[in-house]
């Protein structure tokens, strides 16, 4: 493949530039996606729009620490639209997930509307610049029923009769967010690009709290990705990629990637699998399969806890499936047919 290797230096430079670019990490975050790359909504308002395709749908379920305590539960579901109503550049998306965390039963709904303009330019249109802007509100709520307190102990043993002596104001509120992103894309060739991207959430900084008084104000959250992708033989590609998030003093840095496999490409239809490795600094090593089979996108990902819950996790972190639908119109597949004779 004439050229390969010279692009795929490239792209490694690439890639070791965003890396360089990106802040020094310093502690982990235990509320992530591990294939943030299969969660586009979750990732930035601009990415919404973002695909080969008129309609996408896409889902996430994720079970962490199901060794350690109460599992933690989330799933997520979005669907977003390119050149929505024909307007060439306007995506509009819808996302939603749920979370509930641990004995408190500490539950989160969120649910968002967003939209997305992109400008292209370039002789082939190669390079695309879009800004993306989410507005929704988040419920939470609290079990206060199974949650246990010092002041129960009695000096010899835990006692669930003894008053808790904690004053819960509320055990349930909800506030409104407002998400922002931009991102950069250039795509030289179908199966060649480089993808990055910057994003904040929570602009509205709200407070958190059961208590009475004032609550604690959520921090904005930030997130920068580059996610590539490149040909390294006739049916071989690799994927390497990397998000860092920052909220408040909390860091995290994913850094990994992919190879892709590819079985069929003709006709528009695509089918390849996926394997790949990721590490997130401090906290775990994630190891992933995904299959692409014409329309649908399938991935599984499994997190080797690597943090300070080792020992009482036993390495187990958390289990990850996502899938994604794509609707698109495409040239139709031509028939194999057998002439007749001439006398028929």
């Amino acid at each position: 493949m004439t050229g390969v290797n010279e692009r795929a230096a490239w792209w490694t430079r690439a890639m070791l530039l965003a890396l360089a670019c990106s802040p020094l990490v310093l502690r982990g975050q235990d509320i992530h996606f591990t294939q943030f790359f299969h969660t586009p909504l979750a990732l930035s308002p601009a990415s919404i729009g973002q695909f080969d395709g008129d309609y996408r749908f896409n889902g996430v379920y994720r079970q962490q620490w199901r060794s350690v305590t109460t599992p933690y539960r989330t799933f997520g579901f979005g669907a977003d639209a390119a050149s929505f109503l024909g307007v060439d550049g306007l995506g509009v998306g819808a996302w939603l997930y749920n979370d509930r965390a641990g004995d408190s039963r500490l539950n989160t709904f969120h649910f968002s509307l967003g939209g997305s303009w992109t400008e292209r330019f370039g002789d082939a249109s190669e390079h695309a610049v879009t800004g993306g802007l989410q507005l929704g509100i988040t419920a939470i709520s609290i079990d206060q029923a199974d949650l246990s307190f010092d002041a129960q102990y009695n000096g010899f043993y835990f006692d669930p009769a003894l008053a808790t002596n904690e004053n819960f104001a509320r055990s349930a509120l909800s506030h409104p967010d407002v998400h922002a992103g931009v991102r950069y894309a250039y795509t030289p060739a179908p199966r060649e690009r480089i993808e990055a991207g910057f994003a904040l959430f929570n602009l509205t900084t709200p407070e958190i709290g059961f208590q009475g008084g004032p609550g604690s104000p959520l921090d904005t959250r930030s997130v920068f990705h580059v996610i590539t992708q490149f040909p390294v033989g006739e049916k071989l590609d690799v994927l390497p990629m990397v998000q860092y998030m920052a909220q408040g003093k909390f860091r995290e840095l994913n850094i990994g990637g992919s190879v892709r496999h590819i079985l069929l490409d003709r006709y528009g239809l695509t089918r390849a699998v996926r394997l790949g490795a990721y590490y997130r600094a401090a906290d775990a090593g994630n190891l992933y399969a995904g299959l692409e089979y014409d329309d649908w996108t399938f991935g599984i990902s499994y997190d080797i806890n690597l943090s300070d819950l080792e020992p009482a996790s036993n390495n187990r972190g958390a289990l990850e499936l996502t899938a994604i639908y794509i609707i698109r119109r495409r040239p139709l597949v031509p028939v194999r047919y057998k002439a007749c004779p001439d006398q028929l």
